[in-house]
């Protein structure tokens, strides 16, 4: 089950090698990983490849072994999340998926956790995702009883998502969120992503005027606070599964200091995003 101290850790991918693990736990001193696999469930009658799976698995092997709380994060049509929710075959695709997962690890004791869709996003994850997660989660019970399982909102994981959710009632769950405000600063976009011109970098300095208003650590905690009060409504656990900033931004250090101190006032985990990914 989710453990008692905090989780400090970051996003890693199935590229992984050991001498990855092994400086993140010696030098950074992590102690959690959240594994990140978008779109590994394509639309029927298509199947999981069984390469992209068997990484999946040993990337989970090898981060219990090396004593790190493991958390699996997968989606189905990240590009196009309406397609999915409105294809009752590729939701059975995915409930199986999550099946045949969690029977691999239904009585190993050590801590590995089941993010059941990373960022549900487009229009019907407002009104399809909390249906399709209570499903999910009663599918996973069916089989384990004892890893948590981790719930994001709609609308990308953020923590204005929450409007559209609800408690599933499972005791054993941790909700969660993800924060990369403002992303023009974050993402140094440029009609896309990680497109910025030289100029507009410089520009974009933190704390500052960005996208239209002032950003600095209290409007983060504002930005925030959605997530929580929900927690603080319903007296559930929370964990912050993703947040992170392009490292050339002028300012990403102070930015990087001020969330995490927010979410450690807040006695919140986190999972910073991303360690040697791109």
């Amino acid at each position: 089950a989710w453990p008692d101290y905090r989780l400090r850790g970051a996003n890693i991918i199935t590229r992984i090698t050991q001498e990855d693990i092994d400086h993140f736990t010696g030098d950074w001193g992590g102690n959690s990983v959240r594994i990140l696999v978008n779109s590994l469930v394509p639309p029927p009658p298509a199947t999981p490849d069984p390469e992209k799976v068997a990484a999946v698995f040993r990337t989970i092997d090898m981060c219990l072994d090396a004593g790190l709380y493991t958390i699996l994060s997968v989606s189905a049509a990240f590009e196009d999340n309406d397609a999915f929710f409105s294809d009752e075959a590729y939701v059975d695709a995915y409930e199986n998926f999550w099946r045949m997962v969690v029977s691999r690890y239904a009585d190993d004791p050590r801590g590995v956790a089941w993010d059941l869709m990373n960022e549900p996003h487009d229009n019907l994850a407002n009104t399809h995702w909390l249906p399709l997660a209570n499903r999910l989660t009663s599918a996973v019970r069916e089989i384990d009883t004892l890893h948590t399982i981790v719930m994001e909102p709609p609308g990308w994981g953020w923590p204005y998502g929450y409007e559209h959710m609800e408690p599933t009632g499972d005791k054993n769950t941790v909700y969660s969120f993800h924060f990369y405000g403002p992303m023009d600063f974050t993402h140094q976009r440029n009609g896309g992503m990680l497109k910025a011109t030289e100029q507009q970098w410089q520009d974009r300095k933190y704390p500052g005027h960005i996208q239209g208003e002032f950003w600095d650590k209290e409007t983060i905690r504002r930005k925030i606070q959605p997530a929580l009060d929900w927690r603080d409504k319903y007296g559930v656990k929370m964990w912050c599964g993703e947040f992170g900033c392009t490292r050339w931004a002028v300012g990403a250090d102070q930015w990087t200091r001020d969330i995490i101190s927010i979410l450690e006032q807040e006695k919140l985990g986190w999972s910073w995003y991303a360690y040697r990914e791109w």
